[in-house]
């Protein structure tokens, strides 16, 4: 275990860099194997708003732009990210499946050097690392895998680091303008891929400006801060911005991403209304995440408890000392925490509508609950220290290691909502056979649409490019949307039209050529394949 009792351990000791990334990476290739439908160990990511993305992140290799030739309301970076996945693979979910194994290294990675600031061995935060993985993506607020919360992920994560350090080992010296660019730059990206959980970066930098102001009494630097910050998240819309003014698109991206996001998406209501909704939502996601928020209670009632000792005198003759078990904690250091958690919560609940993947970015606080057990084991390893005991625990660092990598993967496994996909086959699926009809009807690059649902991959696994700027039916502005894709099929511009639960409308010009029930694991959903009639 490496414990020194006295003293955390040296920096040098700690900027193992090669060997935490490694073992970051292998630990989440195991999780990600298991966890997300876009493995090789499924047959399909069969995830709607995941096909949505390959759809324009591949589209964009073909000079499509996103929100001027196609609709859909994410971040360029999220379509950047699957656009580089479609490089990989564009018939497949390969290349998601290789960018979901980089986003989760570099989150467990962010959680590793988050457990190293608390704990006071070497060891310890390795062998915690597959547990907090584990924990994290086995989530039902993880869903199927490729969400833009999960993409966004390690950018919080890492904003947590940074935060978390300065104000355990910095405070009350004002944070250094580098801290807060990259805090900036993190939170850019997010705003990006998705700006609902940028309530955690609200409350990262008005800690940083306050406490700037409070602790080190140094006002100028606190509003500097606050520009130094915005300046950083300002670089972040520069590749986008250029991108979007080469194609004369920046006012699409406005309309679209913030707009309509901001105005349209997010529900009318009451201030006591979106209180209420907050509390009904989140009391779902803690009863269908169980796991997840039984370990930040755990964390909660620790950190609480470290808190309160904290204003306990304590006997300094006495021969072992309370931060045996307990965390040296400050004030200031809880404070951050709370707030953090507090406004990442609300502002992903704040508009008003919630579905369970929303909550993901959550997760990362289930770290502070593995902070709590490791702590209490290294107390515990230190009250009862015997050298053998130590010598054994030394030399089997390494196997103890492996062992919580392979019990981390068996539980993901039995615990994994998404585990049971697995016995489907390639051949169990419509998305397939219909792919089948479409190949062997000769239609050289054939023009399909999506009607009466998302993107269900069928332009995944043909490997077309839509035609219509509303590819698959959107929930926003129905009647244009309906309007639009009519006029796909009045005009016959499409060859193949698939609709989702529902016969599609307005068809008169197609035959029905195939219809399929599917039943993954739930509600039965029949799937209907139209062709255009031969002239």
């Amino acid at each position: 275990m490496n414990i020194n009792s006295k003293k955390y351990d040296t920096p040098d000791e700690r900027r193992d860099g090669l060997f935490a990334f490694v073992w970051c990476l292998i630990t989440g290739a195991v999780i990600m194997t298991i966890c997300t439908m876009s493995s090789f160990l499924y047959p399909f990511n069969l995830w709607d708003d995941s096909n949505s993305y390959l759809t324009v992140g591949k589209s964009m290799l073909r000079g499509l732009v996103p929100y001027r030739d196609l609709f859909d309301q994410k971040g360029i970076y999220q379509y950047s990210i699957y656009m580089l996945a479609s490089l990989i693979s564009r018939k497949t979910f390969l290349g998601v499946y290789v960018m979901e194994i980089i986003a989760c290294t570099m989150a467990l990675l962010a959680a590793l050097r988050i457990m190293q600031l608390y704990l006071r061995s070497v060891s310890m935060p390795y062998i915690l690392t597959p547990v907090v993985g584990m924990v994290i993506y086995t989530a039902k607020c993880f869903y199927w895998g490729g969400s833009a919360e999960e993409f966004l992920f390690p950018f919080l994560m890492w904003g947590m680091y940074i935060s978390l350090k300065h104000f355990r080992e910095n405070y009350p010296e004002p944070m250094s303008y580098r801290r807060v660019l990259a805090g900036g730059v993190l939170a850019g990206f997010v705003f990006n891929i998705k700006f609902s959980s940028l309530g955690f970066y609200f409350a990262w930098m008005a800690m940083v400006f306050f406490a700037d102001i409070i602790g080190a009494k140094a006002v100028k630097k606190a509003f500097i801060s606050c520009f130094v910050f915005l300046g950083g998240m300002a670089s972040t819309f520069i590749p986008g911005l250029i991108y979007f003014g080469i194609n004369n698109s920046i006012v699409s991206w406005g309309k679209v991403y913030i707009y309509k996001n901001v105005f349209e998406y997010s529900k009318k209501l009451s201030f006591a209304e979106r209180m209420a909704f907050l509390y009904d939502k989140m009391t779902d996601h803690m009863y269908d995440n169980k796991l997840v928020y039984l370990t930040i209670f755990v964390g909660a009632l620790y950190f609480t408890l470290a808190l309160v000792f904290s204003f306990i005198p304590e006997d300094k003759y006495k021969l072992v000392k309370r931060d045996i078990i307990v965390i040296p904690l400050k004030v200031v250091e809880y404070v951050n925490i709370v707030m953090l958690l507090g406004f990442l919560i609300l502002v992903i609940f704040i508009g008003g509508v919630s579905i369970t993947y929303y909550p993901f970015p959550i997760n990362g606080f289930t770290v502070l609950g593995a902070v709590s057990v490791g702590y209490l084991l290294e107390g515990l390893y230190l009250k009862i220290k015997r050298e053998a005991f130590n010598d054994i625990l030394t030399k089997t660092t390494s196997a103890v290691m492996l062992a919580m990598l392979l019990i981390a993967g068996i539980a993901g496994y039995f615990i994994s909502p998404n585990v049971p996909y697995m016995k489907l086959k390639k051949e169990d699926l419509w998305l397939y056979h219909f792919r089948d009809y479409i190949l062997a009807s000769g239609i050289e690059n054939p023009k399909i649409i999506n009607e009466n649902g998302f993107d269900a991959g069928l332009y995944t696994v043909t490997d077309t490019t839509p035609v219509c700027y509303y590819f698959q039916t959107q929930t926003l502005n129905m009647d244009e949307v309906l309007e639009e894709q009519k006029k796909y099929t009045h005009d016959k511009i499409v060859d193949f039209v698939v609709s989702v639960g529902t016969p599609a409308e307005g068809v008169d010009d197609y035959d029905l050529v195939m219809e399929e029930e599917f039943v993954p694991t739930g509600d039965a959903v029949t799937y209907y394949l139209y062709q255009k009639k031969a002239e």
